[in-house]
């Protein structure tokens, strides 16, 4: 998923969200820094579980919204406007990745060091993990 918010010049930006637990506020030491000055140092987390995002205010002291209405912690969804002080940011689908971007990245592990026998057992290793994910997944 990622963030797309707007900067005060007009330009649009996008954060995907790439790790399980990202920080948001106007502190140096979160991973998204919203300069607002409404936003807490900490303001809230947006943290991957459960096969979905959820965002988690974070005892910010103007609150946390989503759709207009306060949260302690709500799932979010594609489209959902999260608010922070005077800043929205937008929930949007990350698109698959493309053949021209998985083949780049690609060559960047085979650049640095890395064979092409590991990145195919990494590759059978995250197929398997999925598998049995979607087995446990249709388990009444």
């Amino acid at each position: 998923m990622f963030l797309c918010y707007k900067l005060p010049n007009g330009d649009q930006k996008k954060y995907p969200l790439e790790k399980s637990r990202t920080t948001i506020g106007r502190g140096l030491n979160v991973d998204l820094i919203v300069q607002d000055r409404l936003s807490s140092r900490l303001h809230c987390s947006i943290e991957y579980r459960d096969n979905a995002w959820h965002i988690r205010d974070l005892q910010s002291r103007n609150g946390t919204y989503v759709n207009g209405q306060r949260v302690q912690e709500t799932e979010l969804n594609p489209g959902d406007r999260i608010g922070i002080g005077d800043t929205v940011l937008i929930c949007e689908k990350a698109a698959a990745k493309g053949t021209e971007t998985v083949i780049m990245e690609l060559k960047d592990q085979m650049d640095s060091g890395k064979g092409f026998k590991t990145m195919l057992l990494e590759i059978v290793g995250e197929e398997k993990k999925q598998d049995q994910k979607s087995k446990t997944d249709r388990i009444i």
